[in-house]
């Protein structure tokens, strides 16, 4: 599977093709006989003519430059922007560097809206692009930084925070990575700031210092092919100025045009230190008032602010405009404390991230759906259940004194000095007191522990079966480490109600409050006053009142009756919560939880493996382009 990373640029466009397991980098497809390809287009006749043949071979009808940045608000672009692909597509199928099954990314700016980016897409596949990806061109440039071996990055300064400055002919985009993962990722930018602004202004400059502007108006007011023509003389030489001026900062560059159109008219394109100050510190209309330069420190500033948390330590230059070393400067003063690389190929490197973002992008989503169809409840339900004769004895036994502890004896106590007048009330208040107890957090954190031990014993099983999925992919093993414990940022922890499941808490409640309530009342309210030499004679005549009416008139009158304090007070508490009644219950609770074919086991079963699934879903979403 080939991936295609197509850089529509509103100055310049490149194509790069990544093969999946080549182990290579993306390499460069030419366009019309170059690697960076003017993003010019026209037609000459009926034929589609795309960069450098758009204007120099002869001058194309309706030639165009700059039509992406006009895509968000002028339809008329998307008949260019489309030629334009169509074009590129054509050459690139003529010369057989397309292979049937190449999957198509191409990269749009990060301040492009959603419905926007939905409607780009459209256009891409109008002009025959078959299924296409769109990807932010900031996003892009991070993956490029991450893979690419011509980009000499710290690995440790990539592990802490990043920031990727994108500067292109229409648009200035940021990426903010934290802790080297892409899901650190951050994306924003100014969809009207780039380099295209700057080449418009120097070419009005030029005009509006000529002896024919008059003239020279009229001509690009009615040829829409000479004005682009002009521009894009006059970006090629602002170009070669801030090239020239890294090395002389005297550097001064002229060039004369002829614009022939109605006769011939002389325009002189002249670039030095004083015409550039102007260039980048007039105000500009398109920009609010604002210079260019002010436009740039005011969105490097934002980005400061949006990254102060946690400022960057590096700071990755790409795109062809971020070689001007005024822009340069910008970012050293917004960053001073940051690391700053300058991209060796900005012309090529998101075309290549894109190509890059294909292939990571499809291996993830077949990774996750692996995941999900692989890790299935049946083969999560049969680890789990082997392991649930481990959880059952510490749970119960924590249990079983919580509630003892807690409900039983406080409720007992209140009965035995009469705060509460009968059994019936009794058992209300039990009822009530073991679910307050239940459901608050005392029996997490009581339990806590236990499932913690559980937890750790139980992640092997399942760890081994995650690992494979991940080797299949390339997945690092280290990106899905279960980790069921934690609940640190990052981690999806499986807390006590998690692991049993919503339902847990009231099912378990109508046990226990039944067995506990049955053992106590022995029928009813019987074992609490049959105990000691009044217990004893109460019991003979509560047997001949049996033996005359009935075990059921004596269990309703009883559970109605208020028994006196004198008997209430000879019943022992000690017995009550000593160890053999714990016990017990304990083994009533596990015959009734822990048998064949328990419902209260499946329960926690089915309970922990629809967490168990909705976590490893999360971490196999998280699992995106780990630094190495």
């Amino acid at each position: 599977m080939r991936y295609i990373g197509f850089d529509i640029g509103d100055g310049e466009s490149a194509v790069a093709a990544f093969e999946q397991g080549s182990g290579i980098e993306p390499i460069i497809l030419p366009v019309a006989g170059r690697g960076s390809l003017l993003s010019a287009v026209g037609r000459i006749g009926s034929e589609i003519v795309i960069g450098d043949r758009a204007y120099t071979d002869n001058l194309a009808d309706n030639l165009s430059v700059r039509f992406k940045s006009r895509f968000t608000y002028d339809k008329g672009a998307n008949n260019d922007i489309a030629s334009f692909v169509k074009g590129v597509l054509a050459d690139l199928r003529q010369s057989g560097s397309l292979n049937p099954d190449d999957r198509f990314v191409i990269g749009c700016p990060a301040g492009w809206s959603t419905a926007a980016r939905s409607r780009y897409r459209e256009l891409m596949i109008q002009a025959g692009v078959e299924n296409p990806q769109i990807i932010s061109e900031s996003r892009a440039a991070f993956l490029y930084a991450k893979y690419a071996k011509t980009v000499a990055l710290d690995v440790d300064i990539l592990n802490e925070s990043a920031l990727v400055i994108d500067i292109g002919s229409s648009t200035l985009d940021f990426a903010y990575i934290v802790d080297g993962r892409e899901t650190g990722v951050g994306t924003f930018g100014e969809i009207t700031l780039g380099g295209g602004l700057l080449d418009a202004e120097f070419l009005r400059l030029a005009v509006e210092q000529s002896r024919e502007k008059e003239k020279i108006r009229q001509v690009f007011a009615e040829s829409k092919s000479w004005y682009s023509y002009c521009e894009l003389e006059a970006r090629r030489l602002k170009e070669a100025y801030y090239s020239r001026l890294s090395k002389d900062p005297t550097a001064c560059i002229k060039k004369q045009l002829r614009i022939c159109y109605d006769g011939i008219q002389k325009l002189n394109l002249q670039l030095d230190a004083k015409q550039a100050s102007a260039m980048t510190g007039n105000p500009l209309s398109v920009l609010g008032g604002r210079s260019f330069s002010q436009a740039i420190q005011e969105a490097l500033a934002n980005a400061a602010h949006l990254t102060c948390d946690r400022p960057p330590r590096l700071l990755l230059l790409t795109g062809g405009a971020s070689r001007m070393p005024f822009f340069q400067q910008a970012c050293k003063e917004a960053f001073p404390n940051a690391v700053m690389v300058c991209c060796p190929e900005p012309e090529f490197s998101i075309a290549k991230g894109l190509a890059y973002a294909g292939w990571i992008d499809e291996n993830l989503r077949a990774f996750r759906q692996a995941i999900e169809t692989e890790m299935t409840t049946e083969r999560i339900n049969h680890v789990v259940s082997e392991a649930i004769p481990e959880l059952m004895p510490p749970v119960i036994n924590t249990l079983v004194d919580l509630l003892m502890d807690e409900a039983t004896l406080p409720i007992y106590r209140d009965w035995q000095h009469g705060d509460i007048l009968t059994l019936n009330d009794m058992n209300q208040q039990l009822k009530k007191r073991m679910a307050d107890v239940l459901s608050s957090p005392m029996t997490e954190e009581v339990l806590a522990p236990v499932i913690h031990q559980w937890l750790l014993a139980l992640t092997p099983g399942l760890q081994r079966m995650v690992d494979p999925i991940c080797d299949r992919y390339e997945v690092p093993r280290k990106e899905m480490q279960l980790n069921l414990t934690a609940s640190g940022s990052g981690q999806v922890a499986v807390s006590t109600k998690q692991l049993m499941g919503l339902p847990f808490l009231g099912t378990l409640l109508g046990l226990i409050v039944s067995l506990i309530v049955g053992f106590l009342c022995g029928g009813s309210g019987l074992a609490l006053i049959a105990t000691g030499p009044l217990g004893f004679l109460a019991g003979a005549v509560i047997g001949a009142i049996v033996s005359l009416f009935g075990w059921n008139a004596l269990s309703h009158t009883l559970m109605k009756a208020n028994i006196p304090l004198l008997i209430r007070r000879i019943t022992s508490e000690k017995k009550l919560s000593g160890d053999a009644t714990r016990q017990k219950l304990r083994e009533a609770l596990t015959k009734e939880l822990c048998g064949k074919d328990s419902t209260f086991v499946k329960q926690i079963t089915e309970g922990f493996s629809a967490s168990f699934r909705k976590y490893l879903k999360a971490i196999a979403q998280a699992a995106e382009i780990p630094i190495e």
